[in-house]
């Protein structure tokens, strides 16, 4: 593979566009492959133009294939009856997939280049009730995840925590992200309104998904403040420059010390 297909498939890995094969055969890659680790490092923090690598992803969407399926559902269609069942069902799925992940993974994502590639921008502070949204925005969404969302190996988590920490300032370990009685399962970068926001996972037995989220957007140090939201309960605090929140479907105590645990390391 040349040089160029090796960038493009990092950026594709790096933006979450792979399909499952793909990912995990990078994933492979990288445990043995310290050159191929290497670049991605390099990609994550913008350190070349990226082109080369963009062109060739272009090259290899099936936009005239799907262009061609499209139209021939449409077409085979009687104008007096609705598309099949099987059809329709499909298309429901595709729009429901798609809603879910420009919500849930683009909240503010840029359209033309993928956000946790960028550079970490700087960004002014904004006002408190803009520090608010983004939580609200994790509260909205966290209603979708279940315990299966989360299903990472280790080796991927590794490689997650450090992208993830390279994008928000942060060193993140497993030692340094564990919670008591929940079990980690990976970390995600997202962007809320041009500012990194990172995604911790974890499950718990009980009640299942448990988030932990990082948000570096320059608001002014507050302290720890927890209360129910909803079916869930949440701890937010915000210092150094970035805001921290710790959500879930546990009662409040639980989650207010889980997070000055947290708080104590962050």
């Amino acid at each position: 593979m040349s040089a160029d297909e090796d960038d493009a498939q990092l950026v594709a890995f790096i933006d979450g566009r792979l399909e499952e094969g793909a990912f995990r055969a990078v994933e492979a890659r990288l445990a043995t492959d310290s050159a191929l680790r290497d670049r991605l490092a390099q990609l994550q923090a913008g350190g070349r133009p990226f082109a080369p690598a963009f062109h060739a992803l272009l090259d290899e969407a099936p936009v005239e294939r799907l262009r061609t399926s499209l139209a021939a559902i449409v077409e085979g269609a009687p104008d007096d009856q609705p598309l099949r069942a099987s059809s329709t069902f499909r298309v429901n799925r595709l729009a429901a997939a798609a809603a879910a992940i420009l919500f849930c993974a683009g909240i503010v994502v840029g359209r033309n280049w993928p956000a946790w590639l960028a550079p970490a921008p700087e960004v002014a502070a904004p006002s408190n009730g803009e520090h608010e949204d983004w939580r609200r925005a994790v509260a909205e969404y966290m209603g979708l995840y279940t315990r299966d969302t989360f299903a990472e190996d280790a080796a991927a988590q590794q490689i997650q925590l450090a992208a993830l920490g390279g994008k928000i300032g942060l060193v993140l370990t497993p030692e340094r992200i564990a919670l008591a009685d929940l079990q980690f399962k990976g970390a995600q970068i997202l962007n809320f309104e041009g500012a990194p926001l990172g995604q911790l996972g974890y499950v718990d037995a009980a009640t299942g998904p448990v988030l932990f989220c990082i948000i570096r957007n320059s608001e002014a140090d507050a302290p720890m403040k927890a209360k129910a939201r909803e079916e869930f309960a949440s701890a937010s605090w915000a210092r150094g420059g970035r805001g921290y929140m710790l959500i879930g479907r546990l009662p409040v105590s639980q989650i207010a010390e889980l997070a000055h645990s947290l708080e104590r390391r962050f």
